[in-house]
């Protein structure tokens, strides 16, 4: 197994390794990576919104 992407977040980083790929599909792969993308995407925003509570700030 050897880490083959790195991906650093404000809230954490995702480590690809060779093994998570072996055997799969193009399609299959650009789920999983638009899986990825939509995952820290939710992350952020669920820390911006606890962090405009935290403050008293209106969260939209």
């Amino acid at each position: 197994m050897a880490v083959v992407a790195t991906y650093h977040y404000p809230h954490g980083t995702v480590q690809i390794c060779d093994d998570a790929y072996r055997g799969v599909t193009q399609a299959e792969l650009k789920r999983r990576e638009d899986r990825m993308w939509q995952t820290a995407y939710e992350i952020a925003i669920n820390a911006e919104k606890r962090r405009r509570k935290s403050k008293g700030e209106k969260a939209d």
